[in-house]
């Protein structure tokens, strides 16, 4: 046995988490009363700093009819279909109200999981500018 100090094990913490409740609007229009919105930060070597972050939202509440039939329409595609529908989709802005009316601008992108309620189905939001 040796008497060298050996290092300490390497931990995953994994990414780090918060979530928040908000609003959803397109052209100042109130599209859906009430998104579950989290934000993630993933510490992976390898990723740029615009992958380490990553946003999701669930549309819960009051759901806009054209917003409904565009989800839906990313539920019911797959694969490049899928993106090429997302382009499509106008961006969205998202109110954060437990940060002070936090605003993230980005479009959505089709959801990992596609079975369940709509209410359930987390959608990704590729953000388009940072807006405080």
């Amino acid at each position: 046995m040796s008497d060298r100090p050996r290092p300490e094990p390497a931990t995953s913490e994994g990414p780090t988490l918060s979530t928040g409740r908000g609003r959803a609007y397109r052209a100042g229009r109130l599209v859906c009363a009430g998104v579950h919105i989290t934000i993630g930060h993933d510490d992976r070597l390898g990723l740029t700093r615009r992958e380490r972050r990553y946003i999701s939202a669930r549309f819960q509440e009051r759901l806009d009819r054209s917003l409904r039939t565009e989800l839906i329409q990313l539920l019911r595609c797959r694969g490049a279909a899928s993106y090429r529908i997302a382009e499509r989709i106008e961006p969205i802005e998202l109110v954060i109200d437990e940060s002070d009316g936090h605003r993230i601008v980005g479009c959505l992108q089709p959801p990992q999981l596609r079975h369940g309620q709509l209410r359930d189905i987390e959608f990704g939001l590729r953000e388009l500018e940072p807006v405080s």
